[in-house]
């Protein structure tokens, strides 16, 4: 395939690798040294529950085939949209199939769903809530722009609107709105600031990222809201952006770029693990507290699989006096999903919740006392059956542990 940016791809442009789609099934299962139990030897979460080929990465392909030769229509079954969007955009199938046979059943999937929507026959009406939310309110939650920055109230952060701002802290959508989450943002602000980091915020007229959009195949959406914060990051003279949110971490970094006639970006970004990291380790960020406890952690998949994170948060926890890391057997680029992505959480809510209790039972069975994550979207969908079941396990995010230590 020629190297065309990612969202100037059609459908058309993976007619080559649906026709070579190769039948090996490592979209579905950890790779073979991976495994160390049947119980959790897969890795795809919509082929486990739906036990049906139509429902891998394979499937998708011979499926993206049949509609280019005209061997299927669009419209000749209503499973057609189903199978598009249960997907949770984690990447495991790609990660396993560039590996063996250089295919992306994800990136050939997102772009059957962005021809679903020219076609009429997308989004779902879950979906469609949270698209037109981020084009009335700039945010996929239906909440007023106003209350994005009541997070950041009486941490007396810089406002990156007045002046310039070289590092920007991005707090992202959901841990701003959600009473809940809003420690995930508030505790890796105060790590920063204890760590002598100047950043600034925009708040209140901080812009969605867009990855709720690029998730469920709504181009048209994803790339208004990428040139609106393209320039606001210019205008305010930022060089650096530090998130905490796995999903805008990697729409910031890389999906932004894949996006044609865009302005120029001159900005880095980094995850707030990390930028973390880093601080440990050339001694900025030091830790005095023991914390007694024994954990697990837990990969997002847009950290980990997307981007490649995945020492960063481990270095972080076993720097810290007391803890204890133990490991789950799907770890790293083999992980499982905590199931929420990719519009699942909103769309088929009992899907999600089956997808998260298996991480949990997964996580137990380590002897782990808590789960240690670093995205909000994982914190959410993780916390539901825990606290649904009454589980004595605790879920925290990486900086509730290192502001407990420092």
């Amino acid at each position: 395939m020629s190297r065309k940016k990612i969202y100037e791809r059609t459908l058309e442009d993976y007619r080559e690798q649906a026709w070579g789609d190769a039948r090996c099934n490592w979209c579905q299962n950890q790779w073979g040294w991976n495994v160390k139990s049947s119980k959790y030897s897969e890795i795809c979460p919509e082929f486990r529950y739906k036990r049906f080929a139509a429902y891998s990465g394979m499937g998708k392909f011979h499926i993206i085939r049949a509609l280019l030769e005209g061997d299927f229509d669009y419209t000749d079954s209503e499973a057609l949209v189903d199978i598009a969007y249960r997907c949770t955009s984690c990447g495991a199938c790609e990660m396993n199939c560039l590996r063996l046979n250089e295919k992306e059943p994800l990136k050939a999937g997102e772009a059957l769903k962005t021809r679903l929507i020219e076609k009429g026959l997308a989004p779902l009406p879950a979906h469609k809530e949270l698209l037109a939310s981020i084009k009335n309110y700039d945010n996929p939650w239906k909440q007023p722009r106003a209350q994005k920055a009541q997070w950041a109230r009486g941490l007396d952060l810089k406002d990156a609107d007045k002046g310039k701002c070289p590092t920007l802290f991005f707090a992202g959508c959901t841990p701003a709105f959600d009473p809940i989450l809003k420690h995930d943002i508030v505790n890796s602000a105060q790590v920063l600031k204890k760590s002598g980091v100047d950043i600034g915020v925009f708040g209140d007229t901080e812009i969605c990222c867009g990855s709720p959009a690029i998730r469920l195949g709504d181009r048209e959406t994803f790339f208004a809201v990428v040139k609106r914060n393209i320039e606001q990051f210019a205008r305010a003279g930022v060089k650096e952006i530090i998130t905490q949110c796995a999903g805008c971490y990697h729409v910031l970094k890389y999906d932004f770029p894949e996006v044609p006639g865009m302005p120029e970006i001159n900005f880095n970004v980094y995850h707030i693990s990390e930028y973390l990291d880093r601080l440990v380790k050339d001694g900025t960020i030091t830790f005095k507290r023991e914390v007694p406890l024994t954990v697990t952690w837990h990969d997002p998949c847009h950290i980990g699989r997307h981007c490649g994170i995945y020492e960063e948060p481990r270095n972080i926890l076993k720097a810290i006096p007391g803890i204890t890391l133990v490991e789950m057997e799907r770890i790293k680029d083999q992980a499982w999903c905590c199931g929420a992505g990719g519009g699942v959480r909103a769309a088929y809510p009992d899907f999600a919740y089956k997808v998260a209790e298996e991480r949990i039972e997964e996580a137990k069975e380590t002897g782990a006392e808590a789960i240690v994550t670093c995205c909000p979207y994982c914190e959410q969908n993780l916390a539901d059956p825990l606290r649904a079941e009454g589980e004595q396990m605790k879920i925290y995010d990486l900086t509730d542990l290192m502001l407990q230590s420092m």
